[in-house]
Parts: C-alpha cells; sequence; structure tokens
C-alpha cells in the first residue's frame, strides 16, 4: 500500500498535467500577462488559468509527477495538520464577526462555509508591499510576503506557509483525486483555500502553490 498509494497519485497528476500548460516562470508582482486566454486545469475550483509561455507536455508531466511523489512523501512530516477542516470557533464567535462588519458576506461564506470567491477579483492580487497577509476573521498570520508569486490562476498564491496555518489531510477526494489540501487557519478553523504540489511548473523553492481565497485574507504592511 506505501508504494502503490504514491503511485496513484503521481499517475493522476501525470495525467492531468497534461490538460493545461500554465507559465514555467515566476513573474514578478504587479506585472500583467500578456495574454488573456484561459484554459481550465488545476485550480482551487473552478476558475481560470493564465496561458503565455507554455512549456512542453514531456516538462509538464515530469514536473508534475516528480512534484505529486514529493509531496504524497512529505505530506506526513508536517507538523501543522488536522485531521478534518471547519471553524474552531463557535456559532456565535462567527455571527459576532459578520454582524460586527469584521467579515463581509462573502468573506463569511468561503470562511465559515468553504465557498470560494470568484477568481481576478481580489485586490490582493496587486498587493506588492513587503508585510504578512493575516486570517481576516480572527487576525493569526498566515503567509508572509516573500513567498507571494503570480502563478496567474486568478488567486493570491504563495510557496510557504507560516505557522498559523494547517492542512486538512482527511480529505480523501481532495488528497486523492483532486491532488491538493484544504488550506484553514490553525487559530480560528476559517477556510482559506488550497494547496498544490505543482510548484515545480512556476520554479517555486518549496515545489508547493497556495491557492487562497483573498477575501479570507487581510495585509499588514511591515
Amino acid at each position: 500500500m506505501r508504494v502503490v498509494f504514491p503511485l496513484l497519485i503521481t499517475l493522476a497528476a501525470a495525467h492531468q498535467a497534461a490538460a493545461f500548460a500554465p507559465s514555467s516562470a515566476i513573474l514578478p508582482l504587479g506585472h500583467t500577462r500578456a495574454s488573456t486566454a484561459s484554459i481550465t486545469g488545476l485550480r482551487c475550483a473552478s476558475g481560470e488559468m493564465g496561458s503565455e509561455a507554455k512549456p512542453s507536455r514531456r516538462s509538464m508531466v515530469s514536473a508534475a509527477a516528480i512534484a505529486a511523489a514529493f509531496g504524497a512523501a512529505a505530506s506526513s512530516a508536517d507538523p501543522a495538520v488536522a485531521a478534518s477542516a471547519g471553524p474552531k470557533k463557535d456559532d456565535a464567535w462567527w455571527k459576532e464577526k459578520l454582524e460586527s462588519g469584521t467579515l463581509s458576506k462573502r468573506a463569511y461564506a468561503v470562511l465559515h462555509n468553504a465557498d470560494t470567491e470568484m477568481p481576478r477579483t481580489s485586490a490582493l492580487l496587486k498587493e506588492a508591499r513587503a508585510g504578512v497577509y493575516v486570517c481576516a476573521a480572527c487576525k493569526t498570520p498566515t503567509f508572509a510576503s516573500e513567498t507571494k508569486f503570480d502563478s496567474g490562476t486568478g488567486w493570491p498564491s504563495f510557496y510557504e506557509k507560516l505557522d498559523g496555518v494547517e492542512l486538512e489531510t482527511g480529505n480523501i477526494f481532495d488528497n486523492v483525486v483532486a491532488l491538493r489540501s484544504e488550506v484553514h487557519c490553525k487559530t480560528c478553523g476559517g477556510h482559506l483555500g488550497h494547496v498544490f504540489d505543482d510548484g515545480l511548473m512556476w520554479r517555486v523553492p518549496t515545489g508547493k502553490r497556495y491557492c487562497i481565497n483573498g477575501i479570507a485574507l487581510g495585509f499588514q504592511p511591515s
């Protein structure tokens, strides 16, 4: 089983990678892609992925297979994991955040109900200042600005998380079929987005792409 499981993930990743072709390089923050063409493929939920310089299909399949294999091997070693995701605070706490205006209805739907914001709608996509991204509900630090990169997916993307983030491990569909893990706030349990092991396609150092709903985050400049 220890051999078969990573193999299944690797084969699934190779099959999925053949259907899309994202850019192979990290784009500097604030850079706008010349092409507005998009194709469906690996993403947070149902958004789009921009296409510009397309690597060969062979290189994409190889990168996805390697990323999936290493991701499967490393996932059990991550200390910030949880068997299941979901709000850790009670309904009264979340209701107060909504009624006080701390959270909008859309932010509540994402953080509390695991909804997904529409792609290319977050103001944080163009945020290029140094600072820390925090959970919009409880202000727990989640991502550092220096790990942000332009993935072209339409959602803020990062290649590393802070200690305030934990990953769900008990969702079989996400972990085996969709090849992703749910990302949520370690303090309040709010849903932030998903992490994929396809970061090698953007040449990020960790090989991971944290695809995050911008509405679930706040930004605190340095």
